[in-house]
Formats: structure tokens, sequence, C-alpha cells
């Protein structure tokens, strides 16, 4: 019987770890879309500078914003999830690794605003929203949530 409630435990504890990556991926990812929304430059400058049409920028916010509110939601997390990191291997390409004018962030650390010291890797938010959104995909929702779209949830 201990063994029973300990593995519930750990189930419940899992299904709460869960939750946790998806809301906080999924919120944080979200303002990003809303900032493309509101005409931040950010992604159409990169398109630009690849000779792409500036209006693939809503692909970018359909993978940030819809991705996110799947993710938060608990409905297709996994797709979400999926949308999210492919989004970020894009960006991490177009913008960061010395392509098409852009400089070569992958192995950089980077200054404290001081700039007295070295103090974090210079992808590290990018790294956060590639990895958080293929966590999502691989481990799915959990049970907390709306629990739509069977095996893509």
């Amino acid at each position: 019987m201990g063994e029973t409630m300990a593995a519930q435990a750990l189930q419940s504890n899992e299904d709460l770890g869960k939750l946790i990556i998806r809301v906080t991926v999924g919120v944080l990812i979200v303002f990003h879309g809303l900032a493309v929304l509101t005409g931040d430059p950010g992604i159409p400058n990169r398109l630009a500078a690849w000779g792409l049409p500036e209006q693939l920028k809503w692909l970018g916010f359909f993978a940030e914003f819809f991705g996110g509110l799947m993710m938060i939601a608990g409905a297709y997390a996994r797709v979400g999830g999926f949308l999210v990191g492919l989004f970020m291997v894009m960006a991490i390409i177009m913008s960061h690794i010395g392509l098409m004018g852009s400089q070569n962030h992958l192995f950089m650390v980077a200054m404290n605003p001081g700039g007295n010291h070295w103090d974090h890797y210079f992808l590290d938010t990018q790294m956060f929203y590639l990895l958080g959104g293929f966590s999502v995909f691989f481990l799915g929702a959990g049970k907390y949530g709306l629990n739509m779209g069977g095996e893509w949830n």
C-alpha cells in the first residue's frame, strides 16, 4: 500500500511539473507574439535580411501566440510546444549563427550590464523557449488542463 501511495504522489508531482513548465513557457512566449502584433521590428528586420517577405512575420506570431495559448490551456499542448520549439530553431538560425549579416552568438558569453564580468550565456532566452517548447512536446500536458487533442496533448 505504501508503494501505491508513493507512486500516486510521484504521478501527481509529474503532472504538476508539466503544468509549471507549459504555463511558464506559454505565458512568456505569448508576450513575444503580442510584440509582433504591436509592431516590434525584430522579426520583419530578420526576414528582410534574408530577402523574405515581411508578411511571413505572421507565421512567427502564430507560432508564438497560439503555440503559447495551446500550452497554457493544455489543449493540443504538444502541438503548441512543437510550434514554439520549431520557431526558435528558425529564429536562432536566422538571427544568431552568423548568417546573412548576423553575429554568431552560439558560443558567446555576455557581459553583465555593468560590463565588469561575464555572467550569462548570450542565447539563454532563446534556449529557454527552444528547450521549454520541445519539453512540452515530448512530455505532453499532463492531467491539469483542458485535455483536448488526444495524443497531441
